[in-house]
């Protein structure tokens, strides 16, 4: 589960901000908070915010972090994005961009970030800190700069000390990626008979297993579809009233399903096949079982799952009005029903503690089918550890019998060109009040101010 994530020096982001997922002590809706040792978790979070203000981007920069972390800097990727720190202050072109998750594994809390000089691509520092109510206690921590590394020795055994510190030695001024990284892959005699490192590949894991979406996403990291749950699936499609009355899966070769698509998006699906089911990775087969992920190839639905450490490929296909033997593809249904098929994917998951990012989830959707899965989401939340972070402008949203005071947020443009993220409940308001006309009239901030009307030359009397 995601506590808190913090960043600064990103896009519109000049300063620090955190979106932070600690509950507050206000007790509706209590029933769905995730308790850690230490305190509660919120399952749900919602960004609101005028077009340009920064919503999209706070996504971005978990986006980003992300693939620092798992892939490193040097690739085209990073490359477009050498220009990615907040621009409209000149000195933030040398100054190092921070990206830190805190984390909660196994009811405890851990701070993994990095500070990093987007426009050079180079990372100069890295820490992960387990966070206690006490004292905290730094796992790992290195500045290339200087050159400084710090590994806790309570977390290997002697016999794996010499290997660790030549590990530490090799990575004192790497700067094209993470430490974190690079110490998961191939490194198997460092965790045998060391169950404290377990913790890296966990957070590791984590960030892998991280679900971020946009509107127009091609790959998403949902593993909740199988054949096993057709006829629950279908029940929720029905729910929501698309007019298709049956789905059909069908087991297809990786040829026929990667047929007719570009060498770099064929390369994208092999990153996403390696990095969803890893060689070496140490799970048993059951675990096997609950990855995969979905792709939208050509306007063709694909779902990949793994059996024997394998991906399998099925192709849905959909039925409307009960007229059997006439399917259609993802890429034939309207821009709606292509959207709830992805968000309902949500509600299948089968992995305990999946987090969901999902950037403007009401596009193409009508409110109240957004308001709908929302509500849906918020009752499946109260018997599933799951989290789901979205970023709407859907007011409708705004409804506290619903949601709760602190699972609201709003993202605003200050004067100079940065976004600043703020929570609602620092508004105090009664968990009774009608909120949603107050947002729309601009008492909460996070919507348009407009100063005139436009009307073209040949209108103006």
């Amino acid at each position: 589960m995601l506590s808190r994530f913090t960043v600064g020096n990103f896009c519109s982001f000049d300063k620090n901000q955190t979106l932070s997922l600690i509950s507050s002590s206000i007790q509706n809706h209590k029933e769905r908070l995730y308790q850690t040792n230490d305190f509660k978790l919120l399952k749900f979070a919602s960004i609101y915010g005028a077009n340009a203000a920064g919503k999209s981007n706070f996504i971005k920069a978990m986006d980003y972090a992300c693939a620092a972390i798992l892939v490193g800097v040097e690739n085209e990727y990073f490359e477009e994005k050498k220009d990615n720190y907040f621009r409209l202050n000149p000195e933030n072109k040398t100054k190092p961009s921070y990206f830190e998750f805190e984390i909660c594994i196994d009811k405890k809390i851990y701070a993994y970030g990095f500070e990093m000089i987007i426009n050079q691509k180079r990372i100069t520092e890295e820490w992960l800190v387990k966070l206690n109510k006490t004292k905290d206690e730094i796992i790992f921590s290195r500045n290339t700069s200087t050159g400084s590394v710090y590994f806790n020795n309570d977390y290997i055994s002697d016999e794996s000390n010499s290997r660790m510190k030549i590990y530490l030695e090799d990575f004192q001024h790497v700067t094209n990626k993470t430490f974190l990284s690079e110490i998961v892959s191939n490194k198997s005699e460092l965790y045998k008979n060391n169950d404290k490192m377990k913790i890296l590949k966990d957070i590791h894991g984590w960030i892998g297993n991280l679900n971020i979406s946009y509107p127009d996403t091609t790959i998403t990291g949902y593993d909740g579809f199988s054949k096993k749950n057709i006829s629950d699936f279908l029940d929720a499609i029905k729910i929501f009233k698309t007019g298709i009355s049956d789905v059909k899966a069908t087991e297809i070769s990786k040829e026929q399903a990667l047929d007719k698509i570009s060498p770099s998006f064929r390369k994208k699906i092999e990153e996403a096949i390696q990095r969803t089911c890893p060689k070496d990775c140490d799970k048993d087969e059951a675990f096997c079982e609950t990855c995969g992920f979905k792709m939208n190839i050509n306007g063709r639905l694909i779902f990949v799952t793994f059996k024997n450490r394998e991906p399998v490929f099925t192709e849905i296909t959909f039925e409307h009005f009960g007229i059997k033997d006439v399917q259609f593809s993802l890429a034939e249904e309207s821009n709606g029903t292509q959207r709830l098929l992805d968000l309902l994917s949500i509600l299948f998951t089968r992995k305990d503690n999946s987090v969901f990012i999902i950037d403007e989830i009401d596009q193409s959707l009508h409110p109240q089918l957004t308001r709908r899965f929302i509500e849906n989401f918020l009752h499946y939340a109260k018997r599933k550890d799951i989290q789901l972070i979205i970023s709407t402008h859907e007011s409708h949203l705004l409804d506290l019998e619903m949601v709760r005071q602190d699972e609201i947020f709003f993202v605003e443009s200050t004067p100079t060109g940065d976004s600043v993220l703020y929570p609602f409940d620092r508004f105090k308001e009664r968990f009774d009040k009608k909120i949603e006309k107050a947002y729309l009239d601009g008492r909460y901030g996070g919507v348009p101010v407009f100063d005139s009307i436009f009307f073209p030359n040949d209108d103006v009397e």
